[in-house]
Parts: structure tokens; C-alpha cells; sequence
């Protein structure tokens, strides 16, 4: 005992030596490999971040170009010979000659072309310097635009017919004149505007009408999205008059610009769009590219104390494991070493512990069969014969007995006590005659007979039998004791409540490859309730001891032997009687044993 004792603690110390050493090892690793990782990665990931930054901003750049080259080409357009600019200098004289039918087809025509030739309009507006006359067109989306609305009154066009400029670009948060088909509040627009020109005086720059192209902030953030989530900066587009039209924080939008808002270390591109004084500026704070590296550092160290959590809990589950693979060896020999020689251990796997198992196994094994050759096989022979002999003596004292009672009933002419122990020897005798669990439907029925006629002394002329077994199923084989446990139970449950006489049906016929043999009686049968209760009771699927276990007893055996297409079923009305139907194959005694044994 002493020796087990220590090779179990030496066995647990060097398991558990192995446990710290190995986390350990995994967790020091981890800390080395992730602070160099950090240490080396760190500055490339800052030059990842400003080159996503740069890239975005050269995407809204190119989008802010675009859109006022296009801005400028489409006023140089409006300028064109007798093209829209000449129809609106025109109502200056003649104000109703715009509405001419000519007239208002070009200025159609050239908004509808204007504005499908660019999805990302979102309107086009043209209208008079006095804003008594305005055309516009929209994009889709229920945009609807007021046709009387004076544009003239709008402040930022007023102040920029003030200026020298020709063509300016200005943020709109809710731009009166617009509204929305589904009642919601017009989005606000970076609004592009061109000054038209009096083509009779072109070198006046008489200013008689302009042309308004808005663009919502989705259609620039739409740029670059695909980069945003790696691009975490901030990005302006500020105009000639230093007001921010365009942010990705929405709350600078439409602010003033100064040289403060950002600081200049911060500041990655700040480029001028031609001579439009239009401005894109883009920065990002060495505090958020920290703040992207602290993420990924958080990151690492959550995937990284995940896995160390994972693997330091599969090695104390191995460390479970085989520490008790190992205790259960050592309890095994421990109960060996106190005469326990009927111990084994289970092999689940091919390992080193799974071969010291196999070896111990075979060591149990080889001496308990000895020790059983040499001693118990001799001792338990000699208490199976004794057994034997018992079993043989008593049956056949016990016939003999009641064939010695029932001569001296003959002999005092008492022949009721005399045929009642004849029909009793008889049952007896056939019990023990028959050891096997199969036998003829003939044999089954006689036993039958013999214990009904038994009954008969009891109840007298309240029993009334009729059998109708064909002979051609005499000689089928049927499990023992199948009818009586039915016939029986229909006697008990009959007789006990009913004073009415019983008749008790038994019929026998084969049916396709089934042989069906029917209990029939005219007793008082039962409601459908407890008809339910006793077929689950029957099937096994609840207990009610009230019902006792003949019938189930007699069910499962025929299901075991044969499948669940065999069985017993029972079928009952109140003051009707009860039916029960047994189905077994139709087989010869001889095949059905032989399958049975298989």
C-alpha cells in the first residue's frame, strides 16, 4: 500500500509539473512574440493609415474636380451661340418670350440632358437674375422642386451676385425650395452655381440669369467607402469664402474653416481645385493612429489570452484525464493485491496507459483462471450438482404426492377431489415435461382445457367455454403459457364483479404469414379511459399497478422473440366484453425454436 501511495503522488507531481511548465512556456511566448510583433509593426501600420487617409482624399479631390470642370464646361455651354443663355438674356426686353414653345423645349431638353448624363445630380436649376422665371429638373428619389419660388431671395445668391466670381460651390443644410414626396426633411446639398450672361454685351458680364447643380454629401461619401473603415481621418472641402461644404463630421459642415480647426502636423493634403478657390483638405491626429494601434493591440492580446485560456484548459483536461487513467490503474491493482481477481479495466485507447491496462487485464485474467481451475471450478461443480438433484427430486415428489392423494380419494368414492387432482397432476406434470420455451398450439390448448376444467369446480355453471382451433394449426409452434395468463385474467376480472355467467370465446386462424389467436368474452368490458390506460399499461409506456403484469409479461416476450409487428392488442366495450387478439408467425414448433435460438 505504501508503494502505491507514492507512485500515485509521484505520478500527480509530475503531471502537474508538466501543466505549469507548458502554460508557462505558452504564456511568456505569447507576451515575447506579440510585444516584438507590436514594437515592429507599429510604424508601418501609421504609414498604412496615412496612405489610406491620402487615398481618400484624392478620391473626394478627383470627385470636387469633376464636378466644378463640369460646372465650368456646362456654363460655357449655356454660352453657346443662340443656346439658353441667349434665351434667358432675351427677358430682359421681352420677359414672356422665354415661354415661347421653342424656347421652353430647348431649356427642357438641356436640363433633362444635364442631369442623366450624371447620377449623382440631385437637381438642376435654371433661373432669371429677377427669379421671376426658374426650370429645373430632378433626379428620382420624390425630390419635387417649387416652380414659384424666387431664387432671387436666396442669401447666398445674393451675395454672390455681389462677387466677381462666375462660378462658386456652397453648402445648402435644407434648401427652402426643396421638399420631399414622403413628407421628410430635404437632405442637405453642396450646391455648385454658374452666373449666365447677357449675350448681347459679352464683354459687360451683365448678369441676367443662373444655373444651380446640387450633389448630396452621400454621393462623396459614396468615393470612398470602400476605404473609410481603414481611412479613419477627417476630410473637408472648403470653398473661396473658407466655409466647409463638405465633411465626413457632418457637424463642420457649413462652419467657418480657419487655420486652428486642424493642426498643421495633422494635415496630410491640402490641395486646390484649379481657380475655383475650391479647397479639399484631409488630416489625421497621431492620437487616432495610436487609438487604430491600441485597437489592434487589444485585439491581439483578446485573440491571443482566448487561446491561452483554450489551451490552458485542454491541458487541465488532459491533465484530468490521464491523472485519472492512472488512479483508476493504481485501484485496480490495489483491489487485485486484496483478492479481488474478478477486476478489469476498460480499454478505450491504443496509448501507453491503454497497453499497461491491456497487460494488467491479461495478468487478471491468466491467474484468476488458474485459481478457478484448481479450486473454484471444483467447488462450484460439486454445488451445481447438489442443486441439480434438488430440482430433480422435488417436482416428481410433488406429483407423486398428489397422485398418492388422488387414489385415496378414489378410494373413500370421493371423485370430485379425484378428477380435481387429476386435472392438477395433469397441469403439473406438464410443467415439468417441457423445458423449452416453444411448443405445440395443441399441447398449449390441452393446458388450457385442464385449467379450465379446474375453474369449473370453482364457479360451477357460471364458466361456459368454446374453443375453434382448425387442425391445421395444431402443430404451429406458440411461446409457453401464452393463452393462460388471457384466460385467466378475462375469469378474474369477469367473475369477481359480475354475478351474469361467462362465456369465454377461443378461436385460432391463419391470416397471410400471421397466426392470430382470439380471447373473446362477454363480460362486462370496460370504458374507453381505462381501455387507454391498460393498452399503454400493456405496451409499456406507463405503470399501473392495478393491472398487474400477466398481460404485459405475455406482450413483450412476443415482441422480443419475434419483433414489434407481434404482439398483443385488446379491444373493450362496456357491458359488451372484452377481445384479445394474439399475433405470432405462422410457423412450424421445430422452425420456430430454431429461429428463437438464433
Amino acid at each position: 500500500m505504501i508503494s502505491f501511495k507514492r507512485y500515485k503522488n509521484k505520478s500527480h507531481s509530475i503531471f502537474t509539473k508538466i501543466t505549469i511548465l507548458t502554460i508557462s512556456f505558452v504564456i511568456l511566448s505569447s507576451i515575447i512574440s506579440s510585444t516584438i510583433l507590436i514594437f515592429q509593426f507599429s510604424e508601418r501600420l501609421k504609414d498604412k493609415d496615412r496612405l489610406l487617409v491620402s487615398e481618400a482624399a484624392n478620391r473626394i479631390e478627383d470627385f470636387t474636380r469633376t464636378k466644378y470642370n463640369m460646372t465650368f464646361n456646362q456654363h460655357t455651354l449655356l454660352h453657346s451661340t443662340d443656346y439658353v443663355a441667349s434665351i434667358i438674356s432675351a427677358t430682359r426686353d421681352h420677359p414672356t418670350e422665354i415661354y415661347q414653345s421653342q424656347n421652353l423645349s430647348k431649356i427642357t431638353e438641356y436640363l433633362n440632358a444635364l442631369t442623366y448624363s450624371d447620377s449623382s445630380i440631385c437637381d438642376s436649376i435654371l433661373f432669371t437674375a429677377d427669379g421671376e422665371n426658374a426650370f429645373s429638373h430632378s433626379n428620382g428619389g420624390g425630390r419635387k422642386i417649387y416652380v414659384s419660388y424666387n431664387y432671387a431671395t436666396l442669401p447666398y445668391i445674393q451675395e454672390f451676385s455681389k462677387s466677381s466670381d462666375t462660378i462658386t460651390a456652397i453648402y445648402d443644410s435644407d434648401p427652402p425650395y426643396l421638399t420631399l414626396s414622403s413628407g421628410k426633411t430635404s437632405p442637405g446639398v453642396i450646391s455648385f452655381i454658374a452666373k449666365i450672361y447677357d449675350m448681347n454685351y459679352p464683354t459687360k458680364q451683365i448678369v441676367t440669369g443662373y444655373m444651380i447643380i446640387n450633389f448630396s454629401l452621400d454621393s462623396i461619401d459614396d468615393t470612398y467607402n470602400d476605404i473609410e473603415s481603414s481611412a479613419d481621418g477627417t476630410y473637408l472641402i472648403v470653398n473661396g469664402t473658407s466655409d466647409i461644404i463638405y465633411s465626413n463630421e457632418r457637424k463642420l459642415v457649413g462652419t467657418q474653416y480657419t487655420d486652428d480647426l486642424i493642426p498643421a502636423p495633422d494635415i496630410i493634403m491640402d490641395k486646390s481645385i484649379s481657380l475655383s478657390g475650391l479647397r479639399v483638405i484631409a488630416a489625421v491626429s497621431d492620437n487616432i493612429l495610436q487609438k487604430n494601434i491600441n485597437l489592434i493591440i487589444w485585439r491581439l492580446t483578446l485573440v491571443t489570452s482566448c487561446c491561452i485560456l483554450c489551451l490552458i484548459i485542454t491541458i487541465t483536461m488532459l491533465h484530468k484525464y490521464y491523472r485519472k487513467r492512472f488512479q483508476q490503474l493504481e485501484d485496480a491493482m490495489v483491489q487485485f493485491s486484496n483478492g479481488d481477481f474478478e477486476v478489469r479495466l476498460s480499454i478505450d485507447s491504443a496509448d501507453e496507459i491503454g497497453s499497461l491496462s491491456r497487460g494488467f487485464n491479461v495478468m487478471s485474467d491468466t491467474l484468476d483462471s488458474y485459481i478457478k481451475k484448481t479450486y473454484l471450478a471444483e467447488t462450484q461443480k460439486k454445488t451445481a450438482e447438489l442443486y441439480a438433484l434438488q430440482t430433480q427430486i422435488q417436482p416428481h415428489f410433488l406429483a407423486n404426492t398428489i397422485e398418492s392423494i388422488r387414489m385415496k380419494a378414489m378410494e373413500e368414492d370421493d371423485y370430485d377431489v379425484a378428477e380435481m387432482l387429476s386435472n392438477l397432476g395433469n397441469l403439473f406434470r406438464w410443467m415439468i415435461q417441457f423445458h423449452q420455451n416453444i411448443v405445440y398450439l395443441e399441447d398449449e390448448t390441452s393446458y388450457i382445457e385442464s385449467y379450465l376444467e379446474l375453474q369449473k369446480f370453482r364457479f360451477g355453471d357460471r364458466i361456459r367455454v368454446t374453443m375453434d382451433i382448425p387442425s391445421e394449426t395444431l402443430y404451429l409452434g406458440v411461446p409457453r403459457f401464452t393463452l393462460q395468463p388471457i384466460v385467466e385474467n378475462a375469469i378474474t376480472h369477469s367473475l369477481s364483479q359480475n354475478p351474469q355467467p361467462l362465456h369465454i370465446i377461443i378461436s385460432c386462424s391463419i391470416q397471410a404469414d400471421h397466426l392470430v389467436l382470439v380471447v373473446k368474452d362477454d363480460g362486462l368490458g370496460m370504458e374507453n379511459e381505462i381501455l387507454n390506460k391498460l393498452r399503454l399499461h400493456i405496451q409499456g409506456a406507463t405503470e399501473e399497478s392495478a393491472f398487474g403484469v400477466a398481460l404485459r409479461n405475455v406482450h413483450t416476450r412476443i415482441q422480443i422473440l419475434f419483433g414489434d409487428a407481434y404482439g398483443l392488442s385488446i379491444d373493450s366495450c362496456r357491458y359488451r366484453g372484452t377481445t384479445v387478439t394474439v399475433t405470432l408467425p405462422a410457423m412450424k414448433k421445430e422452425v420456430m425454436e430454431e429461429q428463437c435460438i438464433k
